[in-house]
């Protein structure tokens, strides 16, 4: 059994995946006051070597040889509602309970907590990128003169209806970018349409604050034993000669 240097390569596995934490934890408050914004989460794990993957004869220097490693099994995405602000104004809008905003790019239809609309120059309604906003009916919502909705979603423009927003739940949702969502929708139940509010960031900066020091932590704590490894490991070779 290659001690040696299974327990560099376990200790590496570690320190590469606190890094992993770092990283997200950064990105989760640099988000803080991005709107409608998911915090996410590293789930840990470990890989053991498959029976199939070892070779008596292989090197110990060959990683695939050293049996157990730490490792990000998935990062996990927390859909919980964020606090919803009044802004007054009338093209913004947040979700109360569940559901997602459908949006179309091209051909692939998104979906996003995100609503801080505006009105293009073609009259649709769309997204900061510039995503057109789709109906019930997956149709594209063009409107005339001042917009209205009501709670449960229905869109008034020169005092016509002109439809319901799209507000589906996912299943299996997959986070595409920063706030857009893919995965498979259904028509969402419980929620309501808040015109001139916004959804806020979840992110919750003092649990992350307090998730960031105890990482960095366990990253200098992985770093140091790798020194100390290192150092016990020359002193052998020292030794021998």
């Amino acid at each position: 059994m290659p001690v040696d240097y299974q327990s560099i390569y376990i200790l590496s596995s570690g320190m590469l995946m606190q890094q992993r934490k770092l990283e997200t934890i950064t990105h989760n408050l640099a988000n803080m006051d991005t709107p409608a914004f998911k915090s996410e989460l590293i789930l840990a794990g470990v890989w053991d070597t498959p029976d199939s993957q070892r070779v008596e004869d292989s090197t110990p220097e060959n990683p695939a040889n050293n049996f157990v490693y730490p490792i990000v099994e998935r990062v996990y995405t927390l859909l919980v509602q964020g606090p919803i602000r009044q802004t007054g104004n009338p093209l913004d809008l947040a979700l109360e309970g569940e559901g997602f905003f459908a949006v179309r790019s091209g051909q692939e239809v998104f979906y996003t907590r995100k609503g801080n609309f505006r009105i293009d120059a073609e009259g649709y309604l769309v997204n900061e990128l510039g995503m057109r906003v789709l109906d019930e009916n997956n149709q594209e919502i063009r409107v005339m003169g001042e917009v209205s909705f009501a709670q449960d979603g229905s869109i008034f423009s020169g005092g016509n209806f002109l439809g319901r927003l799209g507000i589906y739940n996912l299943t299996n949702p997959q986070k595409v970018g920063r706030d857009l969502f893919t995965g498979i929708p259904q028509q969402a139940q419980n929620f309501k349409v808040l015109q001139g509010f916004i959804e806020g960031s979840n992110v919750n900066a003092i649990l992350e604050m307090a998730k960031l020091i105890e990482t960095h932590r366990a990253h200098e704590t992985y770093a140091n034993l790798i020194r100390a490894l290192d150092q016990v490991q020359e002193k052998v070779s020292n030794n021998l000669v």
